[in-house]
């Protein structure tokens, strides 16, 4: 049995965690295939090449839950990649490429492209190994580092909500009768929102655990917190404390290595994009509204 046992709420955002950042982390896994693989020519339309690739790509589409595709919908993706590729050779005779609208959306296309490869080949290169958050976490618990939290929490879908419900409790409404009427977290509706006693380390969403540790003992947080699941309203009851008798990272259950596993990596592509952001030029007309978005998370703790 886990020695942290999660409630349904803990679960749903570990497991966000998972599909999150488990492109990134398990790129390394794809680095010992060949560099070539996959892209031998599958057929051809026109001498243009249509990849076992892309038939892989599109055939996810024509399976149950994008699984690897069996031989029918191979099929099926194939016929459905050379009508598109007779289209899109139509459209290059015409120069449809070169229209403003056209050439936007392929650059739109090729962004999201080229930032997950980057991304992909950044953990190749970097990889999140069982052995470096083995020694950083035993050299946690050897020091006594590891704290806990008795919190509580309000979940809504959205943000005017989430701001409703922070300045009901900000004039003095009870935290516990609130979560009982508002919170989307089936287990808070009849707790009050409590979520005992979590330990923000092994607590896959950095957004609320860093919002958690910013709080005092009784203090509701001001201004909502994000995380994928929605908006938040935290109340910290109690700590933090020191976790007693902290397992070591050999007697930990897999899904508490994995919560570690993913909070490595979330923490690395923060760090990553930050750096870069830092370094880049950003202007325009958006950039005002872009500036106070990012303040605002920031205030908010939003991923």
């Amino acid at each position: 049995m886990s020695q942290f046992p999660f409630s349904r709420f803990k679960q749903a955002l570990v497991v966000a965690g998972l599909f999150a950042v488990a492109g990134f982390v398990h790129a390394q896994a794809r680095s010992t295939s060949p560099a070539d693989a996959g892209l031998a020519v599958d057929v051809s339309v026109n001498g243009r090449p249509i990849t076992r690739n892309h038939i892989t790509l599109m055939g996810a589409n024509f399976t149950q839950d994008h699984q690897a595709p069996g031989p029918e919908a191979q099929a099926a993706a194939r016929a459905e990649l050379i009508t598109q590729e007779v289209l899109a050779q139509a459209a290059l005779k015409e120069g449809l490429d070169k229209k403003p609208v056209v050439a936007d959306q392929i650059a739109f296309q090729e962004r999201a492209i080229l930032s997950r490869a980057y991304l992909e080949d950044y953990f190749i290169r970097n990889p999140v190994t069982d052995e470096t958050l083995k020694t950083s976490y035993d050299f946690s618990v050897a020091s006594g580092k590891l704290t806990e939290y008795k919190v509580r929490h309000i979940l809504v879908n959205d943000l005017p909500k989430a701001e409703e419900l922070a300045a009901r409790l900000a004039k003095g409404e009870d935290f516990v009768a609130v979560a009982k009427v508002e919170t989307l977290d089936p287990g808070g509706q009849s707790t009050g929102g409590d979520l005992g006693w979590f330990r923000p380390d092994i607590f896959v969403d950095a957004s609320f655990a860093k919002a958690v540790q910013g709080l005092k003992k009784g203090e509701v947080t001001k201004l909502p917190v994000r995380s994928r699941f929605g908006w938040h309203l935290i109340k910290l009851e109690d700590g933090p404390r020191p976790v007693a008798s902290a397992a070591k990272w050999d007697q930990l259950d897999d899904p508490v290595k994995q919560s570690l596993r993913q909070r490595a990596a979330q923490a690395r592509l923060e760090a990553l994009t930050e750096g870069l952001t830092s370094k880049a030029k950003i202007a325009g007309p958006g950039l005002a509204a872009a500036t106070a978005t990012a303040a605002g998370g920031k205030s908010k703790s939003a991923p």
